[in-house]
This record gives C-alpha cells, sequence and structure tokens, in this order.
C-alpha cells in the first residue's frame, strides 16, 4: 500500500510531528552542575578594556601588521570566540587604532619609537 505524501517520512507534515514531539519530551540530559556562566556588563566593559589596550600596544610597538600576525603576537585564540574582532572593531570605533588595509591593521599617528 502507497503512503500518501502527508505520511512519507520525509513530508514536512512528518518532519514537523518528529520536531513537536522532541519539544514535548524536554532536556535529554541532567547535570547537578550549574549553568553556563552568568553575563556580566561589568567584567565584559573590563576585559573587552584589556583586550582593546593589548591590541594598541601591540601596533604601537611593531607598527602595521596583518590581522593574523597581530592575533598570534598577543594571543588571541586564547580569549574566547570572536573576543578579538569585536575588541578590533571596538578599537577602530573608538580611534585607538586603524584600518590601513584589507585585513590590515595600524596604530593611530603611525608607529611609536
Amino acid at each position: 500500500m502507497e503512503q500518501s505524501g502527508r505520511d512519507r517520512p520525509g513530508s514536512s507534515v512528518a518532519t514537523n510531528r518528529r520536531r513537536g514531539e522532541f519539544r514535548e519530551r524536554g532536556p535529554r540530559s541532567w547535570s547537578p552542575l550549574q549553568p553556563g556562566s552568568s553575563y556580566e556588563p561589568d567584567e565584559d566593559r573590563y576585559w573587552l578594556e584589556r583586550e582593546m589596550s593589548l591590541i594598541e600596544r601591540a601596533l604601537g610597538d611593531k607598527g602595521e601588521m596583518r590581522r593574523s600576525e597581530l592575533g598570534d603576537l598577543i594571543g588571541c585564540k586564547y580569549w574566547g570566540p570572536g573576543r578579538f574582532a569585536r575588541a578590533l572593531k571596538a578599537a577602530v570605533e573608538q580611534d585607538r587604532i586603524k584600518r590601513s588595509g584589507f585585513g590590515r591593521y595600524a596604530p593611530i599617528g603611525g608607529r611609536r619609537d
């Protein structure tokens, strides 16, 4: 016997039914540990300011450089996802550094020696 389009496993009706069943079941696991970290605006501002000052200082010491070189120099891979891009953007918006080309950044006022 042939199934109608509504009952076929790949149909949108069948997919929506499975999604609804999944939502009704709730979470599949439980943990006695606390949920993820909470958001603290003051702490976030502190770390953003620190990251921007690291970027500004590195560019002031070394001069213009590529984004990847700058990131390697200041160890941004340990900051967390998206933090380096956010700090770069904020530093440019606050005129602490400038974009000097595609993927290149420079200190404001040239290199300090």
